[in-house]
């Protein structure tokens, strides 16, 4: 049982029951020996509930990341089982699609969210609901088996025989087709990935570590797992809480003020929230090392982050959820053109291919090509999506041997020295009228407008130019810029061609849960906007 995922977490609690696990914003605090004991009470309910778990492992939890939903997931991890997250943000048509999908019968539900996914806890699959929450209230009338944490006062025995190669957990993504893909990770996944980060970072007992990531985005394998293999403590903001406007990313930043955090990983758009929003440079959080990815960081306001965490360790972290973390770049300087930043150089146990779009070739160095990876961290593909799996994952042309890749849908090249650069993804590259467009070339130019806060540019197909590119901004502060003045200042850069057919000005851009910017959200409101600039 050494090598599955929970195995460091019961590890560290017996070495040191008495250390601080979690304390979660409202300073309610665990410690690992409690923490221990809370989730084997999880354990011994669902045990009661899954009686066919090594076939059916799967168990939902919705419920944004504190100390209950870490510890029922522990709990799920214990008995055998594969938590699966679900987007408490997310309407119910949708999950009620990832439960019929996954074939979930047994949920676990944040009670601050039980109103708002009524209708979800009355989906005929699901067999047994446990609340995490002592008010159960007025729930779904036809619920088997209905049950609230304060009723979970067995434990259980840590016994189970899992195999490193079952599923830990399932992680659902929409890509760009909206259709949710529920991605299987396995515990050699988990812990081929926990096992680099923690040579990489060097997370100590002493170390503060900032939850940020909700459970349905691979971040938060890193804040919690890791947190627990190094014995550190991980401190959760409270995302149930109602707060206007800036409110909480300044919350958030005099979170990890309070507690006096060293370790943050997150995603590029946060980090500017923080910076613009959040007064990050004022606060000045003893933080020693920082961590993005997710999404391209527009190097002048990576700069910015730079200049306002000055003693600050930055890396830039790159993998598709479907592959996890395959390259890691220490950012010890940032160019003076504003050139992106690398992705860097490969981690252990992962080979990655650059091959042309033909795939029956490498590319050479500073060749673009699609990024293919193999390795310990790679998904074994699509939960009931065998089709899609194919399409994604296959067997290499240059091996003499069976050696299946990951296609990740990500261009980049090797450079002379071996390092790998990203050049976007093949659903960024787009032509108008008759010219190839690599979106992220219209960003980057973007990024050195000194007013803008956050900015994306997306495609929509059209007719006449087989599409319209739509530029959507906010801007820092008490800034003004008219859309013309936005096109004015990027027509200095680049070719006309480039130059979106309109920018939309935004009060802020509308992020995913995960955090990063919702670019198909606004796609779809830039097909519905019908206004042409003059």
């Amino acid at each position: 049982m050494g090598n599955l995922l929970h195995s460091d977490f019961i590890a560290t609690a017996a070495r040191h029951p008495a250390k601080v696990a979690v304390v979660e914003e409202s300073g309610t605090a665990i410690t690992y020996g409690d923490l221990d004991a809370l989730s084997n009470q999880y354990a011994a309910w669902l045990a009661g509930k899954k009686s066919d778990v090594r076939f059916r492992p799967y168990v939902g939890i919705l419920s944004p990341v504190n100390i209950n939903s870490i510890a029922a997931c522990l709990g799920i991890l214990k008995i055998g089982g594969a938590y699966v997250p679900l987007d408490e943000h997310s309407p119910d048509s949708r999950l009620a699609e990832i439960v019929g999908r996954t074939e979930l019968d047994v949920l676990i539900v944040d009670a601050a969210h039980r109103e708002s996914h009524r209708e979800l806890l009355r989906h005929p699959a699901l067999k047994a609901v446990l609340v995490l929450g002592d008010d159960l209230g007025d729930l779904a009338p036809n619920e088997s088996d209905l049950a609230d944490v304060t009723r979970c006062s067995a434990t259980v025995s840590v016994t189970d025989d899992g195999l490193i190669d079952d599923l830990a957990y399932v992680l659902h993504s929409s890509g760009s087709t909206g259709v949710p893909k529920g991605i299987m990770l396995t515990h050699r996944n988990a812990n081929t990935f926990v096992s680099w980060m923690q040579k990489e970072f060097q997370l100590t007992p002493d170390d503060v570590v900032m939850s940020r990531a909700p459970f349905k985005f691979d971040l938060s394998v890193f804040d919690v797992f890791n947190t627990f293999k190094a014995g550190a403590t991980l401190v959760c903001y409270d995302w149930n809480r109602r707060r206007k406007g800036d409110a909480k990313h300044r919350d958030y930043v005099q979170l990890m003020v309070r507690h006096d955090a060293t370790v943050l990983y997150t995603t590029p758009s946060t980090f500017i929230a923080l910076l613009n929003r959040g007064e990050l440079a004022e606060a000045k959080p003893p933080l020693r090392q920082v961590m993005y990815a997710g999404e391209p960081f527009p190097t002048p306001q990576l700069r910015r982050l730079r200049d306002a965490l000055p003693g600050t360790r930055i890396a830039n972290i790159y993998g598709p959820t479907e592959t996890n973390i395959i390259t890691c770049h220490w950012v010890d300087s940032i160019p003076d053109d504003d050139s992106p930043i690398p992705l860097g150089r490969v981690v252990d146990d992962t080979e990655i291919l650059v091959v042309n779009d033909a795939g029956d070739r490498t590319c050479a160095p500073n060749e673009v090509g699609e990024l293919w990876c193999r390795g310990g961290t790679v998904t074994l593909g699509y939960l009931g999506l065998d089709d899609k799996t194919a399409e994604c994952l296959v067997r290499s042309p240059f091996h003499s041997y069976p050696a299946y890749f990951w296609r990740t849908g990500d261009y980049g090249f090797y450079d002379q020295d071996g390092v790998l650069h990203y050049r976007g993804r093949k659903d960024s590259m787009v032509k108008v009228k008759g010219f190839r467009i690599e979106l992220g070339e219209i960003e980057t130019a973007l990024a050195k407008h000194p007013s803008l806060d956050e900015f994306a540019v997306v495609a929509v197909a059209d007719e006449s130019y087989s599409n319209r590119l739509y530029c959507h901004y906010s801007v820092r502060g008490d800034s003004s810029l008219e859309p013309a003045e936005l096109r004015d200042f990027l027509a200095t850069l680049l070719p006309a061609y480039m130059i979106p057919y309109d920018c939309m000005p935004h009060d802020a851009l509308p992020k995913t849960s995960s955090g990063k910017i919702d670019r198909l959200l606004l796609r779809d409101t830039s097909g519905r906007h019908e206004v042409q600039l003059t």
